[in-house]
């Protein structure tokens, strides 16, 4: 589009014009006043004009000092950023350029091309530390407080009175941190004591408590009190110090029940890295041990990197630049997702696959690498269990004692052995793997048919990383102790046959792919050996099957050498999951609180009382597994009753948890103390009884520390110059204040000993104390890494690889995996495995999230697996009730899964919806901030011009525009969103119509090219409507959706995302068997080891009806970008234009 003017004007015309014009403007404005006029000049060179106008831009500039604070969400990667400071109002904020002067004690320095680190998130941070909703002070909710005057009446049954459980409904009221501090410690004294005994524990049968959990509590009314600190890497001793006052309460067990101090208990503490659906379940079940990872700077040693499901360059935005120059020097960059997202805009080739079959395109890889004999033989004979023989009468591995009379475990020289009640040296003086007897000899030694001698070898957990002449194929014969003759075939060769089914063709079919797609990428890697990356994003975790993808990828890794190397590995990246970097950190959270250690120079002794649980049992209503005839949950997995809960640094446990409505709705009023630390008013905080007004990152007055997964920085929260904005507290000071509490209300002053150096001003006496027994930071001085933090310089830690590679002992020095064999494992002969059809890495189907019939084992040989089928747990075939199926073994041949229908296909549900994280575009720290909130999608707009915004951006549905025309849904309509009506948005909605219509979810429908048809997308990130937001939106003259009495701020005219979703429970994610690393040190031990082997949920797997609600338009019905011509499916003239490229010559 060209203009012109119709008349010409002289530049001494154009002056006179402009002249006028500031003149009138500087008559009338003060701010231009000092603006003076520039007299005309032949020469410019010779006349420098007076520049005092620059003065009001400059002085927007100036601060009167400066300081460093870091900035830390649970987005991978921790920012020191520099606040410029005015008049005691941080006015910007920009990144500190200290990154390239990080040390480490030994003088190795990294690279300045770590700088700069910051993000949008950072730059916007201002405007949530000075933000209207900050926390300000310590609260408690009306009908909470009238409870606990009256002295915590209940029922016969033990039940709070309804009348006190308004939660979400009425006020809250300022009280001083002393007042709240006395609340939560009587709270904490009244519930755990009416919960302790048979007294106790007939109330908790009363209300409905699953037999098992109530078991669980041991008699112990402190096993109801559940604690949490949201991602504590984040917070050393802030954070992690919600587990330190949880393993205190061993105290207050002691005092109610006199238990003494070998039988008296803690505490529960909640999970973190699988509670995010963030951990990917698979790995401990292949290598042992939580995750196996890479800093993504060493993605410039790799030829080839594929990001699965890992949108890179919107996730991980301050180390995107290592993809982007790794490109340049040439490594071909590939990506696998159910979108064409912003990294495939720098990929050389992209492949868009159906949300959640992820594990069949996995196996499609692996049928070419195997069936072209592509793979790394020598590699998967030393280093994984591919070689090892499994019964074809059994399902179970062939083991020595099967065959050879008399047989005993090998002794072990890399593998220290403990006796019975031995324990295990600290954490940082083990330099072995650590197994005891018990399991050693319960785990056994195992075989392998050697073509040489033609006859089956012993390998034990020594011969980790040794290549024998070993068979991969084949039909063996071996004669049992017990007299048969038993059929056995290595594991690679039932793999082989298995992933035979998984064809081009019908990988095309199922994972709706080009078949060329598969043969290539398989080829590709195959050709990469030790050069090929493959970072997994947590999209693919999100799903059912999320365990299954992990073993098919993995073996895809293994076939072709790719694992544990600096140019190829596997890794999966989503939160600062990985505590293990501070090993020392049990000597904070559990010191023995019998014998607390006062003197600062002194090692503490630490025994841990607390024990750990999966919070996705309290999601799923608080109440373990349990269908037709079975318990599903294994016994070291069961969770108590959840009758008091606190938490901070995190409002996805209850303000954006999975099935959050029907959470509000079924599970919250049993509830009876919920305590939140906060600094910003989320939802969590709408929904709780207390509410403490914590410090933000920027007024610290405690020091702290953590780490990423993402980079190689030691990073210390400095304490700052800034004065608090307004009357809070650090988050360890309210522990500590509590703690002061409960000291005063039992008359044991060792609950005040627990928090010594807070009160004393000390805090870094328990950081150096972390310091000195972790084994990547012995060495450093706090006092030292403060100062250099305050100076916007982070340290490094001192892994073993630089950059950190995980795995690289066992690749390169032949070191074991942290598994049974000592190898990585693909065959899992458990009994439970065996029992639900997952010996072998099979593909299930979407538990919800899929055209197809959901959560059916897809397998196409015969008899490689044999899984217990409905009738067997008596349920019915024909039952696919949402409950059922997350235990329906039913299979189904590849070729035959997509002549299944979804249940619900005939009820009118017909796309898949997905709610993932998107944590640069905005996590959950930022995204109701009103410039990140305007950015953030097509729907910003600070003026509010359609009132029925909830805010200044709001949530919304993607869809493809074809699948929104097929519903009538124009772009920028209204729709809702509905899910299973069996239970969502909750269980009982039928009858609730008033609830219903808070918790049903409305939201934007905005057109969108980048998903294939029928899948639909909300991001996770979006605050939900709450009964205050949408009493605001409906009565309050500017309709926003905010209550009127908290100011919370929805991002949801009604509902959210979460209204679609719901808890599931995945059997393989809760057995006794699996062998793995504990949490911290080198201990191996099987069973539940929270953020390891634990449930995980699956946040994505919805299947849902998107119906139109509203027109999108104001003054016309079609919503005004569209109707210009702006939008997809909509483009007018200029627009055609513009996408062809007419506007560029």
């Amino acid at each position: 589009m060209r203009f012109s003017f119709k008349k010409k004007l002289t530049r001494r015309q154009f002056l006179k014009m402009s002249l006028t014009t500031i003149a009138g403007i500087a008559a009338t404005e003060p701010l231009f006043a000092s603006l003076k006029f520039i007299p005309e000049i032949d020469n410019p060179l010779e006349f420098y004009p007076d520049r005092d106008w620059e003065k009001i831009y400059r002085n927007q500039f100036k601060y009167d000092y400066i300081f460093h604070f870091l900035c830390a969400p649970n987005d991978t990667h921790n920012c020191l950023l520099r606040a410029y400071v005015k008049n005691d109002v941080i006015t910007r904020i920009g990144p500190s350029y200290g990154y390239g002067k990080a040390k480490d004690i030994y003088g190795n320095q990294a690279s300045h091309r770590w700088d700069p680190r910051l993000c949008q998130k950072g730059l916007a941070l201002l405007r949530r530390v000075q933000g209207p909703r900050r926390v300000k002070h310590a609260m408690v909710r009306k009908g909470f407080r009238e409870w606990f005057l009256a002295g915590f009446p209940r029922d016969e049954k033990g039940n709070v009175p309804e009348k006190y459980l308004e939660r979400g409904k009425e006020y809250f009221e300022k009280v001083s941190f002393e007042e709240a501090y006395e609340m939560v410690s009587k709270s904490m004294l009244n519930i755990a004591t009416t919960y302790t005994g048979l007294i106790g524990k007939e109330l908790l049968k009363a209300q409905g408590y699953d037999e098992a959990m109530i078991e669980a509590t041991k008699g112990a009314g402190v096993q109801v009190l559940k604690f949490r600190g949201g991602m504590p890497l984040l917070g050393a001793t802030r954070i992690m110090g919600f587990y330190r006052m949880a393993n205190s309460l061993v105290l207050l067990d002691e005092k109610i029940r006199a238990a003494g101090r070998d039988n008296a208990l803690g505490a529960k503490g909640w999970d973190n890295y699988s509670w995010h659906t963030d951990l990917p379940p698979g790995h401990p079940m292949v290598c042992g041990h939580q995750t196996i990872d890479f800093d993504l700077a060493t993605v410039e040693n790799a030829k080839m990197v594929i990001c699965w499901g890992m949108n890179w360059i919107s996730t991980k935005m301050p180390d995107g630049h290592w993809l982007t120059e790794a490109r340049l020097k040439g490594t071909k960059v590939i990506t696998i997702a159910c979108e064409y997202q912003s990294t495939s805009n720098k990929a050389d080739h992209v492949i868009v696959i159906r949300p959640g079959s992820d594990p069949a395109f996995a196996l499609g890889l692996a049928n070419i690498i195997i069936g072209e004999k592509l793979y790394d033989a020598e590699f998967i004979k030393g280093h994984t269990d591919l070689p090892f023989l499994v019964r074809t009468d059994t399902l179970k591995l062939l083991k020595p004692q099967d065959i050879i009379k008399g047989y005993k475990p090998k002794e072990l020289q890399n593998t220290q052995l403990l006796k019975e009640g031995e324990k295990p040296p600290a954490n940082i003086k083990q330099t072995r793997q650590i197994v005891s007897e018990k399991l050693r000899n319960e785990w056994g030694d195992f075989l392998a048919w050697d073509l040489g001698t033609n006859r089956p070898e012993v390998i034990s957990r020594d011969s980790s990383g040794a290549s024998g002449n070993f068979a991969l194929e084949g039909n063996f014969s071996v004669q049992t102790l017990d007299g048969k003759n038993v059929l056995v075939r290595p594991v690679f060769d039932l793999i082989k046959e298995h992933a035979s089914y998984f064809t081009p063709e019908t990988v095309s079919d199922i994972c709706h792919v080009d078949k060329g797609a598969v043969i290539d990428l398989a080829r590709e890697i195959a050709k990469n050996k030790s050069q090929a990356l493959v970072p997994v994003g947590m999209g693919p975790n999100h799903f059912f099957n999320n365990d299954l993808k992990d073993r098919a990828i993995f073996l895809v890794c293994s076939l072709t050498k790719n694992i544990g190397f600096h140019g190829g590995n596997i890794g999966s990246f989503a939160g600062n999951y990985r505590g293990a970097y501070f090993n020392g950190l049990p000597f904070y959270i559990g010191e023995d609180p019998f014998e607390y250690e006062l003197d600062p120079a002194k090692t503490p002794r630490y025994k841990t009382y607390y024990k750990m649980e999966s919070a996705h049992y309290y999601n799923y209503g608080d109440r373990p597994l349990r269908v037709g005839n079975k318990l599903f949950t294994g016994k070291s997995h069961i969770p108590t009753p959840t009758k008091f809960m606190w938490f901070g640094n995190g409002n996805s446990i209850l303000g954006n948890l999975k099935w959050h409505h029907d959470f509000v709705m079924n599970t919250l009023p049993k509830i009876e103390c919920v305590v939140v630390n906060e600094w910003w008013w989320t939802a969590s905080c709408e929904y709780a009884d207390i509410v403490f007004g914590v410090d933000s990152w920027a007024e610290f007055k405690y020091p702290d520390m953590t780490a990423a997964v993402t980079n190689p920085f030691f990073q210390i929260y400095p304490r700052t110059p800034l004065k608090r904005l307004h009357d809070t507290k650090g988050d360890i000071e309210v522990l500590a204040g509590v703690g002061k509490a409960l000291a005063k209300l039992t008359g044991d002053t060792r609950f005040e000993d627990c928090w010594k150096f807070v009160y004393e001003n000390k805090v870094e006496v328990y950081l150096q104390r972390i310091i000195d027994n972790s084994s990547t930071l012995r060495g450093y001085k706090i006092e030292e890494v403060e100062e250099n933090a305050k100076n916007g310089i982070p340290s490094l830690l001192m892994t073993r690889t630089y950059p950190k590679i995980m795995a690289w002992e066992q690749s390169n020095e032949s070191k074991p995996h942290y598994t049974k064999s000592g190898r990585m494992e693909f065959y899992r002969d458990e009994d439970e495995f065996i029992e639900y059809g997952e010996n072998i890495p099979v593909h299930r189907e979407p538990v919800d999230a899929t055209f197809y019939e959901p959560n059916v084992i897809v397998c196409g040989a015969s008899d490689l697996i044999r899984p217990k089928g409905p009738q067997e747990y008596g349920l019915s075939l024909d039952d696919l009730s949402c409950e059922t199926r997350q235990v329906r073994n039913v299979v189904v041949k590849p070729i035959d899964l997509t002549k299944t229908v979804h249940p619900r296909r005939k009820d009118g549900l017909s796309l898949i919806y997905i709610t993932p994280k998107y944590r640069h575009g905005a996590h959950t720290t930022p995204i109701d901030t009103d410039i990140i909130s305007v950015w953030f999608g097509p729907f910003g707009d600070m003026h509010r011009r359609d009132k029925r915004m909830p805010w200044v951006g709001e949530g919304y549905i993607d869809m493809n525009p074809q699948d929104a025309k097929e519903l009538g849904i124009e772009d920028g309509d209204y729709v809702y969103v509905d899910g299973d009506p069996e239970d969502r948005p909750f269980r009982g909605w039928q009858n609730k119509p008033k609830d219903y219509k808070i918790h049903r979810a409305m939201m934007r429908a905005r057109y969108y090219y980048g998903l294939p048809r029928g899948v639909a997308r909300s991001w996770f990130n979006m605050y939900v409507a709450t009964y205050g937001s949408v009493e605001g939106h409906e009565n309050s003259p500017d309709r926003l959706a905010k209550n009127p009495r908290t100011g919370y701020q929805a991002m949801f005219r009604y509902g959210s995302h979460q209204s679609a979703t719901r808890a599931w429970l995945k059997p393989t994610l809760m057995t006794e068997s699996l062998a793995r690393k504990e949490y911290f040190g080198q201990v191996i031990g099987k069973g539940f080891a929270a953020d390891v082997h634990c449930t995980t949920g699956a946040p994505k797997e919805s299947f849902v009806k998107v119906s139109k609600a509203e027109h999108g338009g104001i003054k016309q019905p079609l919503w005004r970008p569209a109707y210009l011509g702006f939008r997809p499916g909509y483009e007018n003239k200029a627009m055609k234009g513009f996408l062809e490229g007419a506007f560029i010559s």
